[in-house]
């Protein structure tokens, strides 16, 4: 669980210094919560279609 947070945290300042780069700049915030909702919804997702298919 660490090394996810660990993860979002690079891709975020990763990605908010490439949108700064080109010229779109976002608030850093914006670029964390996208992360974290792209993560964390995926492992959820991926977690409720195991469900899914244990339970048939």
């Amino acid at each position: 669980m660490f090394r996810l947070w660990i993860l979002v945290a690079i891709l975020s300042v990763a990605s908010w210094w490439l949108l700064k780069l080109i010229g779109r700049p976002q608030a850093f915030g914006w670029v964390l919560l996208f992360w974290i909702v792209v993560f964390f919804g995926s492992a959820a997702l991926l977690y409720g279609v195991s469900l899914w298919f244990v339970s048939q």
